[in-house]
């Protein structure tokens, strides 16, 4: 090579470096600089596998970043024997897990004195790394130091800009919900807000309320009674923890068995006057990740709120008169059936069928199939909080509303937010309703929907499988919109069945007070494949009224089952 032609590639090695180092200094978005310094670097060294690590602590790296390796490879911790400021040679003794993906070498990102990170190729075996080339990746490693951390920077500061965004929406939720809650003088009412809070808010849906009443501890759960050692646990419970820290105590051995038995991940002290009255069972987190402490707090706070109205509610109720007058429920239950349907429309492609049975006392479900005038049809459930005369006139303005906005064609998201809004500014703070509406399209079969609080319907595919429409948000009623309803949508192919229900299903009672659950109800689904949507609506029922058969029905039972054909 001429003088020339090595003074002309020095040169152009000078433009690029200082070309990037003016773009990444100019820019805080350290996936943008990783991408660049990974792209370009690899383009200079002829590799087509690359990696960045990152440190997270002493010798703990995570891997922040990567070209043309596995994807389970990124965002995963690794611990690296020792951290040197020289290039590494990556063996199977070194790093086996980087060496497995053809990583073999590593330079260091040095940035005021100390190792942030690391920058690991594949180098060929036939095309070894050149002086040149090693000093190339050094400068412009050496000129991505300072863009790295000022990014690393800029993402802690971003995450503690969300953390103090959740703790103001946490805030003003439990300040909304403080109002509810002070006004709320039923039980069960109670219970079924903080549920719903709950699993709308943390993304749990299933806990345990242990409670002393004397020198006994009664608890619940999801409809299944907790077992485990409830007096260790009132002795262990003074502030919100996790059951994994309670797994090194031998005192508290045989108690951190039985919540593991039970899938127990958090337990939750409930107080009244300074002296735990309860504790707080909490199931795993919907989506599977674990509980942070931000969420504990929360629950913390919310819990002993719902806990303070429900020990409220239970002082005042035992003053209440328990029995209503047979005209009111007479007026009620024809209110209520005049504004379920008559019949089912006829749905092409789809089979369609939806039943209600009613309580001894009139309770508040609804279920609609409206024709639209675009071959689409809107497919409605509710359940109105509260029974009699109050809730069937509720579920009257439901569905007066719902008939009055369908016309407008407005996107699902935005109409149930106007539903919300007007029910929270013309009814009383102890009534809300649960609510799940969608469109079915029935040339293109997707069926886009909105779940505020809902019991999520179940999706059967043909091949057996089971889906849970849950996107959407709270519960109607509880509070003005403030954050937006999501939308979530689902294609359904031939086969395929949807079977929406309200609680009075998943939660029949046997003799023993023992509920049917949704565990139950999923199990049981997953047997009705091949049936018709008649079929599945009527096996349902049959199943229901096996487990119930001998107890009084509690609550309205509607279930509406459809299925592409």
């Amino acid at each position: 090579m001429t003088t020339n032609s090595r003074t002309s590639r020095s040169e152009n090695e000078l433009v690029a470096l200082f070309e990037f180092s003016q773009v990444v200094n100019s820019s805080l978005n350290l996936s943008f600089i990783l991408d660049t310094m990974l792209l370009t670097l690899m383009g200079k060294l002829l590799t087509t596998k690359g990696i960045v690590l990152l440190r997270k602590n002493n010798k703990i790296f995570f891997t922040a970043n990567g070209k043309g390796i596995p994807k389970h490879s990124l965002n995963q911790e690794l611990g690296l024997p020792r951290v040197g400021k020289r290039t590494i040679r990556v063996d199977t003794k070194y790093a086996e897990s980087l060496f497995s993906i053809g990583i073999n070498i590593m330079f260091p990102i040095i940035s005021q004195e100390h190792v942030i990170g690391y920058f690991g190729v594949a180098e060929h075996p036939q095309r070894k790394i050149t002086k040149e080339q090693k000093a190339f990746v050094e400068t412009f490693i050496s000129l991505s130091a300072t863009a790295i951390e000022k990014g690393l920077s800029f993402g802690e500061i971003k995450k503690i800009n969300r953390s103090l965004d959740e703790k103001i929406q946490q805030l003003k939720t439990l300040f909304e919900l403080a109002k509810e809650f002070g006004g709320i003088l039923n039980p069960e009412i109670v219970v079924k807000l903080f549920s719903l809070t709950l699993m709308g808010q943390v993304g749990t849906n299933r806990y345990a309320i242990c409670l002393k009443e004397g020198k006994s501890v009664y608890s619940k759960i999801s409809g299944e009674y907790l077992e485990t050692d409830k007096q260790s646990m009132f002795q262990l419970v003074s502030t919100p923890l996790l059951v994994s820290e309670i797994s090194g105590a031998k005192k508290f051995k045989t108690l951190h068995e039985h919540l593991v038995k039970e899938k127990i991940a958090a337990l939750v002290p409930l107080q009244m006057q300074n002296e735990v009255k309860g504790v707080l069972c909490l199931g795993d987190k919907l989506r599977g990740s674990g509980y942070s402490q931000s969420d504990l707090e929360f629950i913390f706070s919310l819990s002993n709120l719902a806990f303070v109205s429900l020990e409220n509610a239970r002082l005042f109720n035992e003053e209440l008169e328990k029995k209503k007058m047979e005209s009111e429920l007479l007026i009620a239950r024809e209110i209520q059936q005049g504004l379920l349907p008559r019949t089912l429309p006829t749905i092409e492609g789809f089979e369609i069928a939806a039943e209600n049975i009613s309580s001894k006392q009139v309770g508040g479900d609804y279920y609609d199939v409206i024709p639209t005038d675009h071959g689409t049809f809107i497919v409605t459930i509710a359940d109105v909080s509260g029974k009699g005369t109050p809730a069937s006139l509720l579920m009257a303005n439901v569905q007066a509303t719902v008939h009055a906005l369908v016309p407008f064609q407005l996107a699902l998201s935005i109409a149930t937010a106007r539903i919300n809004d007007l029910i929270y500014r013309n009814t009383s703070s102890d009534k809300f309703i649960t609510f799940f509406w969608g469109s079915l399209n029935t040339h293109t079969k997707k069926f886009r929907y909105v779940n505020a609080g809902h019991n999520p319907p179940f999706v059967l595919r043909r091949d057996g499988t089971i889906e849970r429409l849950t996107d959407g948000g709270l519960i109607l009623g509880i509070m003005k919109t403030v954050l937006p309803y999501q939308e979530g949508s689902v294609h359904l192919h031939s086969g395929d069945s949807v079977i929406l229900f309200t609680d009075g299903v998943s939660e029949a009672m046997d003799t023993g007070g023992i509920d049917y659950t949704e565990e139950r109800l999923e199990a049981f689904v997953t047997t009705l494949n091949g049936r018709t949507a008649s079929e599945m609506l009527s096996d349902i029922k049959n199943e229901i009224q096996r487990y119930s058969a001998g107890a009084a029905q509690s609550d309205d039972i509607t279930l509406i089952v459809f299925k592409a054909l």
